[in-house]
């Protein structure tokens, strides 16, 4: 039988959760350098737009979701961090 150690196991997790938020980040950096903006002033700017962009509104739903998706890692990374993490199985 291998035996892992849960110290093994969160040095694995902490990584994996680290090379998702640097491709988030990229991501979330792209639309930011295309719009010239920040995520909260583009979505300011989309509510606001009078004609529709299916081009904008596409990458604000793409952008939005990279920023819950980060927000998501964030607070993995937090909880592996503080150990706060159970193995089952």
């Amino acid at each position: 039988m291998l035996q892992i150690s849960k110290q093994s196991i969160s040095q694995w997790l902490l990584l994996s959760y680290m090379a998702e938020q640097t491709y988030l980040s990229d991501k979330i950096v792209q639309f930011g350098n295309k719009y010239q903006s920040s995520f909260a002033d583009f979505e300011v700017q989309i509510n606001a737009a009078t004609v529709e962009s299916f081009e904008a509104w596409d990458d604000y739903i793409e952008w939005k979701a990279y920023q819950d998706f980060l927000e998501n890692i964030q607070q993995k990374i937090i909880e592996v961090k503080n150990g706060n993490f159970q193995m089952v199985g």
